[in-house]
């Protein structure tokens, strides 16, 4: 009797000790678990899960689009998404009480209608993404494409509603933003501040490196000091005609196929050299190496003919491409040089260059520049005053460049009335993205938040 009641006793142990594994969780209670607390609003431990694994895809994805791994099964990483997760839904939550007690929660008809056209739009979206891609080849049509389109989404539980939802929280969202930096404003002193630095930074960058700055003006940025050495130039560019353009790309692509060839056989040769060479190579290794060096010495020879013939075909694609649109070059040249000449007219009747359109300063060029052709560049930078006209120049790439000295970019810092109004808006926007920031943590610590992370493990 005795020996039963230990054996009873020691199985109710084994099971305590084991973690009690014949006890099987309510999913349903397990889920509703309460993990955050505020006030009478409460986020479960589902809901919690879901922004975790919410905040997972999307560093994932972002961490994927910079080149980088992101492992979503690391304890760390799932503990710092976890600290996020819940970061973000005790904002959420006081959030939504700031708009309530401040009554920004009320969204005029005009808001709501808004909303609900941004919704529809986000929705429509989603319905074209899905018809498009995920069920592009399911054969379906029709009203039997646009059920099994919904019943995708609502497995997914993507609605007009949930979208609906989500615009008017973003729109509550940004009147209480708005509202926590109503005061934030910029001071002149700030302004010429910022200005200063910036000016001496480029000062600093581009002084010796005026290519740099020609670079970085012709791909639109804002600059606060200006090298020495760099002018602004129009051209008219006279393009091949497209089909020697397509036999020149053809031959170009013979070249890069050739050198690939020329490569393989030359690491071929090298490795059957190799082996050649190996000390006590025995006499089946050494029979059969000295095959595939003869192979491949001839698979070289062939490719390296085949390179010199590409070569070819690229320099006599170039020549007739050049041919066939120096009358053309030769008129433009004619007209533009003629007394009396509209330069700007004929320019805008003649260019085949895009980017000369609605380019009223012209491209900035200085020495030393490498995302322009070089013969461009060494062209317009030989050109010795404004006003002058270069003779047709061949370029490597395009056809003829007919390039205009227009003027010279002024040394110096750029005038603080030409980039106040950048400096005031980023500043500005600095300003009140760092008090919004401040004003939100400081809601969030006076409302009194209780989190149960122990309520969170599994």
């Amino acid at each position: 009797m005795r020996k039963k009641a230990l054996l009873a006793l020691m199985l109710v142990l084994t099971l305590l000790l084991s973690g009690c594994t014949l006890i099987v969780k309510d999913q349903a209670v397990d889920n509703a678990t309460e993990i955050i607390r505020m006030g009478d609003r409460v986020v479960t431990k589902k809901e919690v899960k879901e922004q975790v694994d919410s905040v997972l895809q999307y560093n994932e994805y972002m961490y994927s689009m910079m080149g980088q791994s992101y492992d979503v099964t690391d304890p760390q990483v799932i503990a710092s998404a976890q600290e996020e997760a819940i970061d973000d839904l005790k904002k959420d939550l006081t959030l939504t009480a700031k708009a309530k007690e401040l009554g920004l929660d009320q969204l005029t008809a005009e808001e709501e209608e808004t909303v609900k056209t941004k919704a529809q739009e986000d929705y429509d979206s989603a319905v074209e993404y899905v018809k498009t891609n995920e069920l592009a080849g399911a054969g379906l049509e029709g009203e039997e494409l646009d059920k099994a389109v919904t019943d995708y989404l609502v497995a997914r539980e993507v609605t007009l509603d949930a979208y609906t939802e989500s615009e008017r929280k973003t729109v509550i969202d940004n009147k209480v933003r708005e509202y926590a930096i109503k005061d934030v404003a910029v001071t002149d002193d700030e302004i010429k501040t910022e200005y200063d630095s910036r000016v001496e930074n480029d000062k600093t960058t581009y002084t010796d490196n005026a290519g740099s700055w020609a670079t970085a003006a012709n791909n639109g940025t804002t600059l606060y000091y200006t090298p020495a050495g760099v002018r602004r130039v129009k051209q008219i560019l006279i393009k091949f005609k497209e089909e020697d353009q397509t036999a020149i790309d053809e031959a170009q692509k013979r070249v890069t196929d050739a050198n690939t060839a020329v490569t393989t056989a030359e690491a071929k040769v090298t490795a059957a050299q190799s082996t050649l060479e190996i000390d006590g190579i025995d006499e089946e290794t050494e029979t059969q190496a000295k095959s595939d060096l003869e192979a491949a010495n001839k698979e070289l020879e062939e490719a390296s003919k085949e390179l010199e013939e590409a070569n070819k075909a690229v320099t006599d694609a170039t020549e007739k491409a050049f041919e066939n649109i120096t009358a053309e070059a030769d008129e433009v040249l004619a007209s533009v040089k003629a007394e009396g000449a509209d330069w700007q007219a004929i320019m805008d009747e003649k260019n085949q260059d895009p980017g000369m359109k609605n380019n009223e300063k012209g491209y900035a060029v200085a020495a030393g520049m490498t995302n322009f052709d070089s013969a461009f560049v060494d062209a317009a930078m030989a050109l010795a005053k404004p006003g002058d006209i270069s003779d047709k120049v061949r370029g490597t790439s395009y056809g003829y460049y007919i390039i205009r000295y227009e003027s010279d970019e002024a040394e110096g810092a750029t005038p603080l009335d030409d980039v106040k109004e950048t400096i005031s808006s980023a500043l500005l926007s600095t300003k009140q993205n760092e008090v919004y920031n401040t004003t939100v943590n400081q809601w969030v610590e006076e409302a009194g938040i209780k989190v149960d992370l122990n309520a969170l493990k599994d």
